[in-house]
């Protein structure tokens, strides 16, 4: 046998080194034709994350090492070639043998490894960040059946923790019936309108939809949204407008004068400012729903809340990386800052990514492991009542302690029905590079009063609004539409009458039927809270003419329910 060594190296050679020579052939030819565009950010991104997830040679994902076993296929045919081509056999035949095995052990081994549970590794990773609280775990809500089975006592702060092989813990208490929520004075629609009409004088300029956010005031009712106006093509960035919900007119702070802004999100060419972040900071990800802006007196600030990738296992996931804020200058060159870490009311909004709250959402399916994930569909999701079609959650509210969170009404996964039966709840103010804030699920007891049925609570809402106590009977019948309803806490809500994209009214009601509704006009001075709220059970004296004819109202029509043919 003749084996022609220097020719059969330099073929595996050039098998194994050609596919690295052209991925870096491919980013130098980017970045010399291309350069300052995102796609040196996007494309070396996608390589990192479909092949080496850490940033080095191991862990590698199931695609590298599918590669590597095709490479000691190949590796192990062209020695065979060889071996067959010199007419011989013995140690060739050997290195045959060898490289094709070890390619079949990659296959079996490493490559199984890295596919095998890649998706549950994406829940393990965000689960690990999730609290469940529960009132009971004797007599467990029957939504937590699943994760519950064969629990075993917990550990670090922990009551219980399931016996799937994704962590999970489960606390024992009631702190959501303590928890209590500022309300906002107008709807996301009829923010959205009032800023587009800001936006429409100026051409190629308009609203940022992802960047609509509630910032709230000093006191209770000066809240505000703001969003930022962008423009698109070779137009650059107009401002932030604000917008109370009272005043007919939305303030606008500019980028002009000493606060110039010469690029835009929706820009192109060397106008993007996609382009310029890629490019300055290329570790740093976001998604446009995580921009926000405000007006600091004249001068328009941009908050960017931004993530960077990092290995985990076989794969690559998102994790919290600070903020960048945007300022405009006398030249027009953006000033960028990054801060990796902000406390609580350091900024006016919120700090820490709407798009990983989602991730942390969804992520809440794997606790129960996969079997309880596929078969019994366990999780909790987002209702998709037509009420909350223009906003279906992580509401950015304000507790009573002035912290601001994200708050998500949950309803059973993979199920028709609307019936919000937990909550989701993560801190929105404070965000520290590489940590993820913990999401926690308040999950109510069944039977609980205070779990609420978007379509009775709409229906209650739409018989108060059309019935002989409302000021707007013909509201609905003239084109208006109830919107958006929104947790107040201790089973209050609130819901938007919008006509036209305005909101004309909203209205204060309780689940529990404890709060007659009432309707308020947005602006409008609210009278301090009573030391407890009037109902129907009060004493007749102490209520008000509209609260007592409403009881007076609804005990006639129960008697009449009682009696249909009396």
């Amino acid at each position: 046998m003749r084996i022609h060594t220097g020719r059969t190296l330099r073929r595996i050679a050039f098998t194994w080194l050609t596919p690295p020579l052209l991925v870096l052939l491919l980013l130098g030819l980017c970045r010399m034709l291309a350069p300052g565009s995102s796609v040196n950010q996007s494309l070396p991104d996608f390589f990192e994350r479909e092949f080496y997830p850490s940033g080095s040679l191991y862990p590698l994902t199931g695609y590298a090492w599918l590669l590597i076993a095709i490479g000691l296929f190949a590796t192990a045919m062209i020695v065979f070639d060889q071996v067959d081509s010199g007419g011989g056999s013995g140690g060739g035949g050997l290195l045959v043998a060898a490289f094709a095995l070890l390619g079949v052990f990659v296959l079996a081994v490493p490559f199984i490894t890295a596919v095998w549970n890649n998706d549950k590794d994406h829940g393990r990773f965000y689960s690990a960040a999730t609290v469940y609280h529960v009132p009971s775990v004797e007599d467990p809500p029957s939504s937590l059946t699943g994760l519950l089975e064969g629990a075993k006592p917990g550990t670090n702060g922990c009551d219980r923790a399931g016996a799937h092989d994704v962590r999970s813990c489960v606390k024992v208490d009631d702190s959501f019936k303590t928890l209590a929520w500022e309300p906002r004075t107008t709807s996301l629609a009829a923010a959205r309108t009032a800023m587009t009409n800001a936006a429409s004088p100026v051409q190629n300029v308009d609203v940022m939809d992802g960047s609509l956010s509630y910032l709230y005031g000093e006191t209770a009712g000066q809240g505000r949204w703001a969003a930022v106006l962008d423009g698109t093509g070779a137009q650059s960035a107009y401002g932030v407008a604000e917008w109370d919900g009272s005043a007919n007119a939305v303030r606008v702070c500019r980028f002009t004068g000493g606060h110039r802004f010469d690029r835009a999100f929706g820009g192109s060419g060397g106008n993007s400012l996609h382009n310029l972040l890629a490019d300055r900071f290329s570790g740093l990800h976001f998604d446009e729903d995580d921009v926000w802006g405000y007006c600091q007196g004249d001068e328009p600030r941009i908050v960017v809340r931004v993530t960077s990738g990092k290995g985990y296992a076989n794969r690559r996931v998102e994790v919290p990386a600070g903020v960048l804020i945007l300022r405009g200058s006398p030249s027009g060159r953006p000033v960028m800052e990054h801060r990796a870490r902000i406390g609580p009311g350091e900024l006016p909004g919120p700090v820490y990514p709407t798009s990983l709250v989602r991730v942390q959402k969804d992520a809440n399916s794997w606790t129960a492991g996969r079997a309880n994930k596929d078969e019994k569909a366990y999780g909790y999701q987002r209702s998709e009542y037509k009420t909350q079609k223009d906003n279906r959650g992580e509401y950015l509210m304000r507790g009573t302690d002035r912290r601001l969170y994200y708050l998500t009404p949950l309803t059973p996964h993979a199920s028709k029905s609307e019936s919000l039966i937990a909550y989701g709840v993560v801190r929105a103010d404070e965000v520290a590079s590489g940590r993820l804030n913990t999401y926690d699920i308040h999950v109510l007891a069944d039977g609980d009063p205070a779990v609420v049925s978007l379509p009775n609570l709409d229906a209650k809402a739409i018989a108060y609004v059309s019935g002989p106590q409302s000021p707007y009977p013909n509201f609905l019948n003239s084109g208006g539409a109830l919107q958006e309803f929104m947790p107040l806490g201790g089973g209050k809500w609130r819901v938007y009458g919008v006509q036209n994209g305005q909101t004309v009214f909203y209205i204060d009601l309780a689940s529990t039927g404890a709060l007659q509704p009432k309707t308020v006009l947005p602006g409008a001075p609210q009278a301090a809270a009573p030391s407890k709220d009037l109902t129907c059970a009060s004493p007749p004296k102490d209520l008000p003419d509209r609260l007592l004819a409403q009881c007076l109202s609804d005990l006639a029509s129960e008697l009449r329910r009682r009696n249909p043919g009396g």
